[in-house]
Formats: structure tokens, C-alpha cells, sequence
């Protein structure tokens, strides 16, 4: 498969091409419409239009993640305060203003998502053109080939209506591309159920036009890619946030839910996929549970989406200007990094122990919130100490060897190891020394960036990338075969088909190194989701469509960890500390339309509660 990348000789082609025309045209023309007929004349500028659509695809990699209104993680810099707290309006929808600018993936599920859907309906509008402009043998495979950038267009647009609608619900269908005058005043909300049958329609129609992953230019969507993107859709309408019975109204769910019609459709849009043949999980080296751990950490530093697990993502290169900064944007302060989003301890203290067992099994707190063992197994005081690998490969938590440091703290730590805890030696009952940890906020080096929550990300960054330089190649997996195996798992199990649930379930825990799951299936299932899947853009649809909300998105806790040596013993406390008080709102299952946007369009229907 060839690399997916935009030429610099194209991109200076497009630059020359499309402002080709007199001033009173542009004036009368929107920025990001496509003018003139040559752009439409030639295939190859074609390839350009299209290629800029795939820009306007965000990405999961953010300073401020989508991670941060679950219970994943704590935002540095409280910009989703309003969500957490339940105060999110129409007048202020942050994070989801689409207008907050950088370092920001709610971009990808906001309002703003209909400039992009714009950019994509010129180009479902002018594609077919383009073949009548070739004759011969020539025109038969220019027909084809703009037949699969048609369906990658398609596809472009299913995916940007799925996030708007796991957001907002039903949202206004836009086929066409609006035009100087068009009057808002048309455009009415559909309802959830018409919404979701226009992006499956949409996949559908992708599905046939497009070629199997092996058959298309690598980042360029697939066959597979708009089959699994009907898996995700349907799984999140057969969800009790929408097919329960109890939506308010006709915009935030079905009004009449068919639920085994529903489930049986998301189980069989999941088995669509897996009947493709051409994904696979990885091996991460199971049963050995340290190198599964440096497995699963590693596969998310991949530089390009060949894994058989992957089934579409999208790939960074510095060289045509697509780049991330993971490193810095959530990287430890210790580091120079920004600490943007902190994993918090509600999910630190979910993952479970390396025999499959709770956690809360064998260590408690205690009246002042200290961690204390009660384990007759896993004796270690350490409640870092005996986890399952997954967490290893995603959390960076205190005593974790990461990357080798910068100069200046090479003689403190000279392994790289994530220092959170604060030391405090006493003599003869007199404290002689205090030492704060390197990535605390009390820490030597960029203190203000240090995360509240004591831990930090380590899925997605890379330790091979110098903070200091600041540029990732690594990419970001949109899709993979992970994710579809759990969505056949839960349609199955919403059937009745427990034992087939349970038997994919399992796939996913053997394959991490973990024993088969025991006890309540669903919540073992729940588990699966929340673990495999941390930091990938699923958590905040996942509480949201169980209607668990109220359960999950509570006060986000952190550790704070200090180790005393007096006279020459050394003891260290863990204690579970409040970060960020949340609160949760029955409206915060569906993010408000901004009250501009129903300002110029007062016919739109707001959002319960709202």
C-alpha cells in the first residue's frame, strides 16, 4: 500500500487553481467552495479538493481530550469545568465551541462540524463531472477511480453526521452545498432515527464504492473503515440513551424502538466486519504480562496504519504540514510537558489485579482516605504493584521508568522514572530535608504544569520523542478491530447470546494476558470497554448511551504520596485526595446547540434542558 500524502507539487497547483477568477467571483463566492470548472476538469486536482477533506477530519490527539468530560481524566487548566459541573448552556457549550481554537478535539463533535460537512457536499456535488471530460479508454478508469474518491467523500460525511449525532442527536440532513443566500430559515432538525438512517445509508453507499484496506492507498477510507463506522453508529442507537423508551423526544431517540430490530442490526453491522476477513488482533505477547503491557504501549506508537488491527486512522508527517505534539500537550511537567489531561484515580483504581481480581479486593481506604492492604495475595503496601498490564502501558504513575530525562534532571533521577511523591527526612523529630517529586506542582521544573491527579498519560505519547522537539509521527487509530469485537460482544449479550458474549469478551482479556472474566457479564463487558479502549474518544459516549452518567462522573480523585525517613526508617503513604468536585445534570447526556447557531435558525429545537 502507497503512503497516503498530499505532493507539494499539487498543494501549489491548488493554491494557483482555485483563487483563478476575478475579484467580483470571489466576492460573490464562500472561501470553501471549489471554484471554477478546471479544478472539476482534471482528476489529479480532484485528488487535491479531496485530500484537503481529509483535513478537515480532526483527530483524537489533543491538549484537551475528550477524556477529560468522562471519568478518565482531569483537565489542567479546567476548561471543561462548565460540563463537569453541570452548568453547560447554549450561551456557553465549552468545550464544545467550536471556535476555542487549538490544541482542542472537541472540534470533532461540535456544531462546527457542519463546515466540514459543507466541504464535503461540493465535493459529492462536482465529482461526477469529472469523467466527462475524458474520452477514450481513458475514461473508463477515470470513472473508476472517481466512483471510490465518491465513496471516500461519502464515508467523510457518515463519519462527521455519526459525530454530530452521538453529540446532539438529530441534526439537520444537508446534502446539498450551501450556496450565497441560502436561507437558514429551511433547515430544520431531523430526528434521531432519520438521522442515523442517513449515515447508514451513507455507509452503505461508501461500503460498495470503496476498496478493502489492501486495495486502497494507506490512510484513505475503506470498505472496512464504513462498515465499522455502521457498527459504531448502531451500537450507540440500540443504547438505552436512545432506545430505551424514555427519550424526551424525537431528537434525542427513537419514538418508537424496536430494540431486538435494533440490537440485531448493531450485531450484524459488527459481524460484517469480522466476515471481511482482513482484520486481526495483534499479538502483544500474551501470557507474558510485561511484554504484553510494552506491546499494547507500542502498538499506539505505530507510524503508519499497516497492523492488521487497524482498520483506519489517521498518519502524521511533518513533512506536508499534518503533525501532533503529544508529548508536550500531556506529557509530564518533569519532562517540560503540559500535563493537560490527568488521568484520575477513579480510573486508576479500575484497573484490575494481575490475576483478574478487583482491586478494591485487596486494598481499602481508611477513615483519612489512605490506601491500606488488606490482601492476603498481594501483600506489597505499593497499590502500583500487581496490576494488569494495561495499565502499565497506559498510565504513568509514581516509580513508572519512562524516558531518560533533560540534562538539568539527569543528576536527580538518571533513569527516567515519574517521580510524584514528596520526601521529608527528620532527625531526632526535626525535619532536615524536603524534596518534592520532579512531576509534582511543587516539583523544580515547570511546577504549573504538573498534573493535579498525581498521574499522568503514557498510551499515546512516545518515549523515544524528546519533549523539546516536539513533533510525533505516531498515529491515531480511529478504528480497530479491538473495538468491533466488543460491539459484536455487546449486541450478543443485549440478545440473550451470553455465552457468544462471553466468548468474545474473553478474546479481548486473553489477548491483554488476563485470566476469563468472572461475575456479572455485563459488567465485565463495561470493564473491557473502559480498559481496552482508555483514551480512545469512547469513554464519554460509552457512560452517556448506558445512561450511567450519574455513577461515573463523579468527584475526580488523585494520589498524593510522601514518603518520611526518621532516623533511618522510611515509611510512604498513598492517600486518595479530591481534585475537582463534579456534579451531574440530567441535560448532559446531549451537548446543547449554540444558542447563535438558533439564533440565525430559531426553528432548530434546542436539546432537552436546555
Amino acid at each position: 500500500m502507497k503512503e497516503y500524502r498530499i505532493s507539494l507539487k499539487l498543494f501549489i497547483i491548488l493554491i494557483l487553481v482555485l483563487p483563478a477568477c476575478d475579484s467580483e467571483i470571489l466576492d460573490q463566492s464562500p472561501q470553501d467552495r471549489y471554484s471554477g470548472p478546471i479544478v472539476w476538469s482534471d482528476i489529479n486536482l480532484v485528488n487535491g479538493v479531496l485530500n484537503d477533506c481529509y483535513t478537515q477530519i480532526a483527530w483524537g490527539f489533543g491538549y484537551k481530550m475528550l477524556s477529560m468530560v468522562s471519568d478518565e481524566c482531569h483537565q489542567l487548566d479546567g476548561y471543561a469545568v462548565n460540563y463537569v459541573s453541570g452548568d453547560i448552556s447554549g450561551d456557553n457549550p465549552r468545550p464544545w465551541d467550536h471556535t476555542a481554537g487549538s490544541y482542542t478535539q472537541f472540534t470533532q463533535s461540535s456544531w462546527g462540524l457542519f463546515n466540514r460537512v459543507q466541504k464535503f457536499n461540493v465535493f459529492l456535488s462536482n465529482i461526477d463531472q469529472v469523467k466527462d471530460f475524458y474520452e477514450g479508454s481513458a475514461k473508463e478508469s477515470i470513472a473508476e477511480r472517481a466512483d471510490r474518491m465518491k465513496g471516500e467523500a461519502l464515508f467523510l460525511r457518515a463519519y462527521a453526521y455519526t459525530q454530530l449525532a452521538r453529540t446532539y442527536g438529530g441534526v439537520p440532513i444537508i446534502t446539498e452545498p450551501f450556496n450565497v443566500g441560502d436561507e437558514y430559515l429551511t433547515f430544520e432538525r431531523a430526528s434521531f432515527e432519520e438521522t442515523v438512517d442517513f449515515i447508514l445509508a451513507d455507509c452503505d453507499a461508501a461500503a460498495s464504492l470503496l476498496g478493502t484496506k489492501n486495495e486502497m492507498e494507506m490512510g484513505r477510507a475503506t470498505k472496512e473503515a464504513a462498515l465499522a463506522l455502521k457498527s459504531r453508529i448502531l451500537l450507540f442507537a440500540a443504547s438505552d440513551l436512545t432506545a430505551d423508551g424514555n427519550a424526551v423526544n424525537k431528537y434525542v431517540g427513537y419514538e418508537n424502538p424496536d430494540r431486538q430490530a435494533l440490537w440485531t442490526a448493531a450485531k450484524n453491522a459488527a459481524l460484517a466486519v469480522m466476515n471481511q476477513g482482513t482484520a486481526s488482533l495483534s499479538d502483544f505477547g500474551a501470557p507474558d504480562q510485561q511484554a504484553m503491557a510494552e506491546g499494547y504501549n507500542a502498538f499506539f506508537r505505530q507510524t503508519d496504519l499497516s497492523s492488521p488491527e487497524i482498520i483506519w486512522g489517521k498518519m502524521f508527517d511533518p513533512a506536508v504540514g499534518e503533525r501532533h505534539s503529544m508529548n508536550m500537550w500531556n506529557g509530564p511537567n518533569g519532562y517540560y510537558g503540559w500535563g493537560g489531561s490527568g488521568p484520575t484515580a477513579n480510573l486508576v483504581d479500575s484497573y484490575q489485579m494481575a490475576d483478574g481480581s478487583d482491586f478494591w479486593d485487596h486494598f481499602e481506604l481508611d477513615e483519612n482516605n489512605y490506601y491500606k492492604n488488606i490482601s492476603s495475595t498481594y501483600t506489597n503496601e505499593n497499590p502500583y504493584f500487581n496490576r494488569e498490564p494495561r495499565f502499565y502501558g497506559s498510565i504513568l504513575y509514581d516509580g513508572a521508568l519512562w524516558q531518560q530525562r533533560a540534562p538539568a534532571q539527569r543528576e536527580i533521577d538518571p533513569l527516567g522514572i515519574y517521580d510524584r511523591r514528596t520526601r521529608i527526612k527528620s532527625v531526632d523529630g526535626q525535619v532536615v530535608s524536603t524534596r518534592f517529586g520532579l512531576d509534582t506542582r511543587k516539583g523544580p521544573f515547570y511546577e504549573w504544569c504538573g498534573t493535579y491527579t498525581g498521574y499522568s498519560m503514557k498510551k499515546m505519547l512516545d518515549h523515544t520523542v524528546i519533549i523539546q522537539s516536539g513533533i510525533h509521527e505516531n498515529v491515531w487509530v480511529e478504528f480497530r478491530y479491538a473495538e468491533i469485537l466488543l460491539n459484536y460482544a455487546e449486541a450478543s449479550l443485549e440478545l440473550g447470546e451470553t455465552a457468544e458474549a462471553a466468548s468474545y469478551i474473553n478474546k479481548i482479556r486473553n489477548r491483554s494476558g488476563m485470566p476469563d472474566f468472572t461475575g456479572d457479564i455485563t459488567e465485565a463487558l463495561r470493564y473491557e470497554r473502559q480498559i481496552e479502549l482508555v483514551f480512545e474518544d469512547q469513554r464519554f459516549y460509552d457512560i452517556r448511551r448506558w445512561k450511567i452518567l450519574e455513577e461515573t462522573l463523579t468527584p475526580a480523585m488523585g494520589v498524593d504520596i510522601l514518603e518520611k525517613n526518621e532516623d533511618g526508617v522510611t515509611t510512604t503513604t498513598w492517600q486518595r485526595i479530591l481534585v475537582e468536585d463534579r456534579k451531574v445534570d440530567p441535560k448532559m447526556y446531549w451537548i446543547p446547540i449554540p444558542i447563535n447557531e438558533i439564533q440565525k435558525a430559531p426553528q432548530l429545537i434546542q436539546n432537552p434542558g436546555y
